[in-house]
């Protein structure tokens, strides 16, 4: 009887291929027989189904032909069980096409660590700072002093946590290679466990004798003055990275600083993007007659000269006048919205010209 795919995945026949693979990655787990509670026929099983499922083109056949076409055994192309188990545990040499699927995901948990790879370097935590600038400190880019409490270098011992005047010695763990290899026994033969050496921490060596200052842990709690170059045009709450200025770490790089940046409300200028926005109040007599007037800019004084006529509410588009526009070139534009100041009281005088004024006009 030609075997259900679908069924043994539990998927259903119009399943996605993300659905697919997420059913294997789930099953994988549950039943890998190198695990405790595993199933050997269960999880050869599972395999087969998605070596013909995870595949578009073996997937349509089977969908065809059923289990009997030319892939039945679910590895097809000469290889076997064997095979499928040496590039699950990722050995060298040998390459199996698991479609996109990463099986260090799958097997990983299994195996002690990601197949096929060393550890990486160590990296210390990130740290995370709030500072606040001006409209414009934005508008000319700011260098700014910052202090942190945090794990730094131990400066007598430079971080090996050795006393200097002794030094370090090879580590008799692991002779020096900063790894750790384990042979471990499984079902289908031996796996080869590579992980960093836990006495070491991965550099090959430790100290003679520990540091008297940090006690041989090569960190100590400081307070750090860190300078930060702020770039013109910088968004409120835009976040800048600054590589290796986070916590430090024994035989390891340090951590990212990372600082959010919030901008002081101003007293003139609204800004949107690149574009800044403010208000501008004459009297309704410059309006008519038009007048020259001078105006803040975010990088000093300009002279604007108003046209007779112009009417309250107009909004007049300085170009090049906002602010600079970030990591780019250019500036953006500065609008000024025309507003009118009417007079809450009137002489007798003035208002006898108004009248006169009104009937002029």
């Amino acid at each position: 009887m030609s075997k259900d795919y679908y069924k043994i995945l539990g998927v259903l026949k119009n399943a996605s291929q993300e659905e697919i693979k997420r059913a294997f990655r789930r099953l994988a787990h549950q039943y890998h027989p190198d695990k405790a509670g595993g199933d050997e026929q269960k999880f050869k099983e599972i395999n087969e189904a998605y070596q013909v499922l995870g595949n578009e083109e073996k997937r349509q056949r089977y969908n065809q032909f059923g289990a009997d076409f030319a892939q039945q055994g679910g590895f097809g192309g000469g290889t076997n069980w064997e095979d499928f188990m040496r590039a699950a545990r990722g050995s060298d040499g040998f390459n199996f096409n698991f479609g996109d699927l990463d099986l260090g995901d799958i097997f990983g948990d299994i195996f002690g660590g990601r197949r096929g790879r060393t550890a990486g370097t160590r990296k210390g935590n990130d740290i995370s700072v709030d500072i606040e600038i001006s409209l414009e400190e934005v508008f000319s880019g700011i260098s700014r002093n910052v202090e942190i409490n945090k794990n730094n270098l131990c400066s007598i011992c430079r971080g090996d946590g050795a006393e200097p005047s002794l030094g370090t010695k090879v580590c008799d763990k692991c002779k020096g290679s900063g790894k750790i290899r384990e042979h471990r026994r499984i079902l289908f033969g031996t796996f080869i466990q590579e992980s960093v050496c836990d006495k070491c921490g991965g550099a090959g060596k430790i100290p003679e004798k520990n540091c008297l200052h940090c006690k041989g842990t090569g960190i100590i709690k400081s307070r750090d003055s860190i300078a930060l170059n702020i770039p013109a045009g910088i968004e409120d709450g835009g976040a800048l990275q600054f590589s290796g200025e986070g916590e430090a770490i024994k035989n390891g790089v340090a951590g990212d600083l990372y600082v959010v940046v919030h901008i002081k409300p101003h007293k003139i200028f609204q800004r949107k993007n690149a574009d800044l926005y403010c208000d501008l109040t004459l009297k309704f007599t410059q309006l008519a007659l038009g007048c020259g007037v001078e105006i803040p800019a975010i990088d000093g004084n300009l002279k604007l000269n108003m046209s007779a006529g112009t009417e309250a509410g107009e909004m007049i588009q300085l170009k090049g006048k906002g602010l600079p526009n970030f990591q780019r070139y250019g500036r953006g534009d500065m609008y000024v919205k025309i507003k009118v100041k009417m007079p809450k009281k009137l002489s007798k005088n003035a208002k006898k010209l108004l009248e006169e004024l009104d009937k002029e006009i």
